[in-house]
């Protein structure tokens, strides 16, 4: 085969991307190449010059290229500088075909080749570096296609993950349903009975009014004063308990806001009632031998916080629900031995706030059944749960760090003692809220 030949015929692999492009200008040297190259199995096309080799790769890149340094027209240097300015071909591997003593010179342009092969070409050295830089290309492909699938994996995860935050918060949310609607229940009651009440205060005022309408007594002024004033006290705890049902429903609505990652000042005392009685409410609807002790301490110096409210009600909501779920075991426990002995258990919350120098700290206590330290050590994992199947997902805690830690950029600490108590020690640094 002929410059001639090369010219008139360029050969185009079967295989875009999967073949060794060399281009040399002399006919014994790339045929030397091409002949070496092709009896150890490799597939082969060839060029001449520089202007040939680009446009070669723009149609069919190659997996290596061998591109000698003296080429007419565009020389290698300048074909190799315009292959690595292309996003398109600056990746492809680049032999450089030379003399030994230009070796330095060409070393010195710093023009991103992985290699040199001198002439006169050596057949041991050629495959052995063709080899090595044609695997460094497998292998790099394979990292690409690796990183692409973990990318699409990683998203496909991270979609999931965000799917089953949903469904936790929609579990959480229905959790709480049952003490919804027995705490709205009985606000209503009173709404409902005050009202009936008055209706029938104020019919029999009418009357008596009516009876005693040409000549008032002083009983009777005193009869109507009586009931006017019960009618006013009806009033107030009507408002009361509306006032009640009111914070309830908000509250509510608050678990369900599509806004959460919204941040706003915040009453973190009140913040953390809402929640403890949520969950208090929600365990004695569905269990009414479920009783406790709640000991609450709130610091009231503490001013409001820009806080992400709908998310870090959550996460109390979560830790109390879990506290509840202890004292209910050890006290289950203690109701069993009560059979056989004199029990002296008395299930209790402790909830408190505290304005320290640097930062502000809430801590949630109970007198449950605690943790062991294997427990305590895979707590916040996802999923991981010591709950029976049906009665937790395992991702409480973990969405409960997430919002502590991550979005609010606090500080979650756990202390236990198995059979004793459990703690959860939560802390915001004040430079956190400061702008």
């Amino acid at each position: 085969m002929d410059t001639e030949q090369l010219n008139q015929k360029p050969i185009i692999p079967s295989s875009a991307g999967q073949y060794i492009l060399i281009v040399n200008d002399n006919p014994t040297n790339w045929n030397y190449l091409s002949t070496t190259l092709n009896n150890a199995g490799w597939e082969i096309a060839v060029v001449t010059n520089g202007d040939m080799a680009l446009q070669q790769v723009k149609n069919h890149p190659p997996a290596l290229i061998l591109l000698d340094v003296m080429l007419p027209g565009s020389d290698g240097v300048e074909t190799c500088q315009r292959l690595k300015a292309s996003p398109e071909t600056q990746e492809i591997a680049i032999i450089f075909t030379l003399l030994s003593e230009t070796v330095a010179q060409v070393q010195s342009l710093s023009l991103g080749v992985v290699d040199y092969i001198t002439k006169p070409f050596q057949s041991e050295e050629l495959l052995a570096k063709v080899r090595v830089h044609l695997q460094v290309h497998y292998l790099k492909k394979t990292l690409e296609e690796k990183n692409r699938q973990l990318l699409a994996t990683k998203q496909q995860l991270q979609e999931t993950q965000q799917q089953i935050l949903q469904q936790e918060k929609l579990a959480t949310i229905g959790a709480l349903t049952a003490g919804v609607i027995h705490e709205l229940k009985n606000s209503l009651n009173f709404v409902n009975n005050y009202a009936q009440n008055s209706v029938e205060l104020s019919d029999e005022l009418l009357e008596e009014i009516e009876h005693q309408s040409r000549h008032l007594e002083t009983e009777a002024v005193d009869y109507i004063k009586e009931n006017l004033n019960d009618l006013r006290e009806n009033a107030v705890v009507i408002n009361q308990q509306g006032q009640r049902a009111d914070s309830i429903i908000q509250n509510m609505l608050m678990q369900a806001r599509t806004d959460e990652n919204l941040s706003q000042l915040t009453d973190l005392n009140s913040l953390l009632d809402q929640a403890m009685k949520l969950v208090y409410h929600s365990r004695r609807a569905r269990d009414n031998r479920f009783n406790i002790k709640i000991n609450t301490d709130y610091d009231h110096s503490l001013e409001p916080l820009e806080l992400i409210p709908g998310e870090l009600s959550r996460a109390f909501i979560n830790i109390i629900d879990n506290a509840c779920y202890a004292i209910r075991l050890k006290q289950k426990q203690h109701q069993e031995q009560a059979n056989r002995e004199v029990s002296q258990f008395t299930p209790q919350l402790w909830v408190k706030t505290q304005n320290l120098e640097k930062v502000v700290e809430i801590r949630i206590r109970d007198n449950g059944i605690g943790m062991t330290a294997e427990v305590q050590r895979k707590i916040f994992q996802p999923f991981y749960t010591t709950k029976p199947s049906g009665e937790g997902t395992g991702l409480g805690l973990s969405l409960t760090r997430e919002i502590i830690v991550e979005q609010h950029r606090g500080i979650l600490k756990l202390d236990s003692k198995p059979g004793v108590y459990t703690e959860f020690i939560i802390r915001f640094r004040r430079d956190r809220f400061q702008h």
